[in-house]
C-alpha cells in the first residue's frame, strides 16, 4: 500500500466516522482527498484529525508529555522490573525498546507534519468553501503546527544547538507528496524554515483567529455549530506569540526572544483570558479540582482517558511495573525544598499510600469528579494536557533579560501565583539555578525539562535528580538522541 494512501487511512480513524463518512464514498486517493476537502466542514474534520494525531501516544499523549521525555530528564526512578524505562533513564538508546518508542515519535511527528501540508495544499484551492478569514486562520494554524513538530523533533534528535548550529539536524517537509528529504543543518531548519512559518503565522492570524476578541472559549457560531470555539485546542494567536519566543530563546536569540515575551505579556487581553489559576478552586476544592491549571494553557490537547494517565503510570496502588515516581524523599526535601505552600506543591503531590515505596504519587493527571446534575458536560480540564503555558513565556522573559533585577522581577510575578514570596536579587548564578528550579516544579509531565537541559547544555545536578542523587554531566550522547535506524538507512 502507497505511504499516502496509509497516511490517509490514519487521518480518517483520527476523525472518526464522520471524517470517514467524506472519504469513503470515492475510494481513490485523490478523489478521497478531493470529497473531503469539497466541503466547509471537511476542512474542519481533517483539521480535528491533525490534532487528534498530535494527541496520540507516539507524540503528546505520552513519549513528548509525561513519559519518554520526562524519564531521560531524570524526573523518576522507574522500578527496575520495567526494562524499557529503565533503559531510557540510563540514556541506553542503543535499547531495542527505546530505538522502538523513538521511531514511533519519529515517524508520527512526520506523519502529521505531511497531513499539515495535504490540508494547505487544499486549501490554496478552497475558493468559494471557505471565508477569507478562515483560510487564513486555517492557514495560520497549520503552518504553526508545522513549525511546532518540527521543533520539537529538532530538539530531541538534532544536536546540542548551542555547541553546533551547523550540524545536520533534521528534514524539514514543506511537501505533500512523499520523498526522501536531506538533513538540514540545524541553523538552517531554525531560521529558514521554522522561524520562517511562524512570522507567516502570526500575521495570518493576527486578523482571523477569533480568540483575540472573544478569548479561548469563543464561538462565532450558533450553538449547532461550534467549529470556532475552544481555541485552547488550537494554535492560536497568542501560542503562536508563545511559540516564537521559545524558538527565539532556543536558538540563544535573547533579544527577539524578550521582544516575543513581552508582547505577549504586555497584552491586556492575556491576562483577561489566561488568568492565574485559583487557589481557592483548587485548593480547597477536594472534588474536581483544575491541577493542570488550564486557565493558564495558550495552547493544548484533548485526552478524552486521561484519568488512566495516573492510573497506569503514577498510582503506587494501580500502576503496576509502570509506575513512575521520584527517588523517595526528592519531592518535599529537594524540589520542593522549604516551599512546600506551593501551590504546585500542594496540587500536584500526594504522599505514596504503597509505604513500601515512600516517596510522592504525581497526581496532575488523577481523575476528578464530574458534575452530578444531568445535562452538565464533563468539566474541560479533566480531558486537557498543556503543550504551552503562559508561565513559560515569564520564564523566557526572565531569562533573556539583560538586567539582573529586571530577570528577578518576571521571575517573582510567577512565583507569586504559585504562592510563594519574592526572591532577593543576589547572582546569576543564583537566578539561574532558581529558574531551573521553577522548570522542574512548573513542567513535570509535560516534557519541558529535558529540552531546558540540552538547551542549556547543563548538568542535572543531584538536586535536581529525581532518579538517582548523582549528578549528570552534560554530554552529547546524553542529550542527542539518534535518529531511527530506518531514517539513517535512507540517506
Amino acid at each position: 500500500m502507497k505511504l499516502r494512501n496509509m497516511i490517509w487511512i490514519g487521518l480518517v480513524l483520527a476523525c472518526g466516522a464522520g471524517c470517514s463518512d467524506f472519504l469513503d464514498v470515492q475510494p481513490k486517493d485523490k478523489q478521497s482527498e478531493k470529497q473531503l476537502f469539497s466541503t466547509r466542514g471537511g476542512f474542519y474534520m481533517a483539521v480535528n484529525g491533525i490534532y487528534n494525531k498530535v494527541a496520540s501516544t507516539a507524540l503528546y499523549g505520552k513519549n513528548l508529555s509525561y513519559e519518554l521525555v520526562d524519564v531521560i530528564s531524570k524526573r523518576y526512578s522507574p522500578l527496575q522490573a520495567n526494562t524499557y524505562l529503565t533503559a531510557l533513564s540510563s540514556f541506553d538508546y542503543a535499547d531495542n525498546s527505546v530505538q522502538t518508542g523513538l521511531s514511533n515519535t519519529w515517524t508520527e511527528a512526520y506523519n502529521t507534519i505531511l497531513n499539515c501540508n495535504v490540508v494547505l495544499d487544499n486549501l490554496e484551492e478552497s475558493d468559494g468553501i471557505l471565508l477569507t478569514s478562515e483560510y487564513r486562520m486555517l492557514k495560520g494554524e497549520m503552518l504553526a503546527l508545522r513549525a511546532f513538530l518540527h521543533f520539537d523533533i529538532l530538539r530531541l534528535f538534532g544536536p546540542v544547538y548551542k555547541n553546533h548550529p551547523e550540524a545536520a539536524a533534521i528534514p524539514y517537509n514543506e511537501s505533500a507528496r512523499v520523498s526522501a528529504l536531506p538533513l538540514l543543518a540545524a541553523d538552517s531548519v531554525m531560521h529558514e524554515k521554522i522561524q520562517r512559518d511562524l512570522d507567516e503565522a502570526e500575521s495570518l492570524l493576527a486578523d482571523s483567529d477569533p480568540v483575540i476578541e472573544g478569548g479561548p472559549m469563543v464561538s462565532l457560531e450558533n450553538d449547532q455549530d461550534v467549529y470556532l470555539r475552544y481555541r485552547q485546542l488550537r494554535m492560536n494567536y497568542y501560542a503562536v506569540l508563545a511559540l516564537k519566543a521559545r524558538v527565539y530563546l532556543y536558538a540563544g536569540e535573547q533579544a527577539k526572544a524578550l521582544a516575543a515575551a513581552r508582547k505577549l505579556l504586555t497584552d491586556a487581553r492575556v491576562d483577561e483570558y489566561f488568568p492565574a489559576v485559583d487557589p481557592n478552586k483548587l485548593l480547597a476544592n477536594q472534588d474536581n479540582p483544575d491541577r493542570v491549571f488550564s486557565t493558564e494553557v495558550l495552547a493544548g490537547i484533548y485526552v478524552k482517558d486521561r484519568a488512566g494517565i495516573h492510573s497506569n503510570y503514577f498510582s503506587s496502588e494501580q500502576a503496576g511495573n509502570n509506575y513512575l515516581h521520584p527517588r523517595k524523599n526528592f519531592v518535599n526535601m529537594s524540589l520542593f525544598a522549604g516551599e512546600t505552600q506551593d501551590y504546585r506543591f500542594q496540587a500536584w503531590w500526594r504522599t505514596a499510600s504503597n509505604e513500601s515505596e515512600g516517596g510522592y504519587d504525581f497526581i496532575k493527571y488523577e481523575e476528578i469528579a464530574q458534575p452530578a446534575e444531568k445535562g452538565e458536560t464533563e468539566y474541560f480540564y479533566a480531558v486537557f494536557m498543556s503543550l504551552i503555558r503562559l508561565s513559560e513565556v515569564y520564564y523566557i522573559a526572565a531569562e533573556s533579560e539583560p538586567v539582573l533585577a529586571d530577570k528577578y522581577a518576571w521571575l517573582n510575578k510567577i512565583r507569586e501565583r504559585r504562592g510563594l514570596g519574592v526572591l532577593t536579587v543576589i547572582s546569576e548564578d543564583d537566578f539561574m539555578k532558581r529558574l531551573r528550579t521553577e522548570y522542574l516544579r512548573e513542567f513535570m509531565g509535560e516534557g519541558q525539562i529535558f529540552f531546558m537541559y540540552k538547551r542549556l547544555y547543563a548538568t542535572i545536578a543531584s538536586d535536581e535528580n529525581g532518579n538517582d542523587a548523582n549528578a549528570y554531566e552534560p554530554r552529547e550522547e546524553r542529550y542527542v538522541l539518534p535518529l531511527p535506524s530506518g531514517e539513517i538507512a535512507n540517506r
